[in-house]
């Protein structure tokens, strides 16, 4: 019998290339050990299905990239009448992302309607993005290198910068542009296998708040902290390549005086790789999280019948006109 599933995980992006595996010209049934798509794919074969298990990402994301809680589904078929227990099926995969060292974490896992897609189902996406900047005050000179003031338990986890005249009023006023229904063209970063796709995205939400380092108390006990952190919180239906590094990169450099605030209006009225400031530098992928995917709670409710109900629905409705 086959089921579908739906899973709910977070991982650790440094040591992955992306979250999607390569797609290969002889089909996609093939392990990628260098993706997230692809440790779960192995992690499903111990479970030995009759089926290829193809794991089918609700979002996409770069190699560093780190995702609190990501979504993707899969089916899976057994001999028989019954189905993998969902439960058995979420203790079977953290059990082999335990023993193969992966920095991979499944949160729980449901069965779902037979036609249910993680992506196109989403409602919506939430990525926050982690950053710091050296406190107002403090010189440091340019011999000190930066790497040695920040705390080993951020690394690849915050993007830290050495900058003394950082506005966050003019950052937060800048993201402001970003919100609603916007051709996004110019914050793409260009594939030519997908010039041909539209870059009109919506946003929901921009929120920029004061954020704090992830450290041990040991560290909070005994460092001296030189930075400021922050956090911005972007919320949006879906997002194209690169858009979310590419805006916050507009916006520092926004609010330190390297480009005028109005810019950012006509870089999205008039949407073309050539209104990208090439002197603009796009956030690193360390310092981004992936951490929420909003679905309607209907949709995940399994129901056993329920495709046989709809079937005979549209019968009865095609016989009546």
């Amino acid at each position: 019998m086959k089921a579908r599933y739906l899973t709910f995980f977070s991982y650790i992006g440094t040591p992955f290339r992306s979250s999607e595996k390569i797609w290969l010209k002889e089909g996609r049934n093939h392990a990628d050990t260098e993706s997230v798509q692809g440790m779960i794919e192995l992690g499903l074969l111990k479970l030995r299905s009759l089926n290829y298990p193809n794991v089918f990402l609700s979002s996409r994301t770069d190699g560093g990239v780190h995702a609190l809680c990501s979504t993707a589904h899969f089916d899976l078929e057994r001999y028989g009448s019954k189905i993998y227990e969902p439960q058995y099926v979420c203790y079977k995969l953290n059990r082999f992302f335990n023993k193969t060292d992966t920095s991979i974490y499944i949160k729980k896992c449901l069965q779902v309607p037979d036609n249910f897609n993680a992506r196109r189902k989403a409602l919506s996406r939430t990525y926050l993005y982690r950053f710091a900047v050296v406190k107002k005050g403090i010189d440091l000179p340019e011999a000190t290198e930066i790497e040695s003031r920040i705390p080993v338990e951020e690394w690849r986890r915050c993007y830290f910068q050495r900058l003394q005249n950082f506005n966050v009023e003019i950052f937060k006023e800048g993201a402001k542009y970003f919100v609603g229904y916007h051709d996004f063209t110019t914050f793409k970063k260009f594939d030519k296998l997908k010039d041909h796709k539209h870059n009109r995205r919506l946003l929901y939400s921009i929120t920029v708040r004061p954020g704090a380092p992830i450290v041990t108390s040991y560290t909070r006990e005994r460092d001296n902290s030189i930075f400021d952190y922050w956090e911005v919180e972007i919320k949006g239906r879906a997002f194209v390549h690169n858009q979310i590094r590419r805006i916050l990169g507009t916006l520092m450099a926004v609010s330190i005086g390297k480009l005028p605030l109005e810019e950012i209006k006509l870089m999205l009225q008039v949407p073309s790789k050539h209104s990208w400031y090439s002197n603009i530098q796009s956030f690193p992928p360390d310092g981004l999280y992936l951490c929420d995917i909003e679905y309607d709670p209907a949709d995940l409710i399994y129901q056993p019948n329920q495709d046989e109900q709809k079937d005979l629905e549209s019968d009865g409705d095609s016989e009546s006109t």
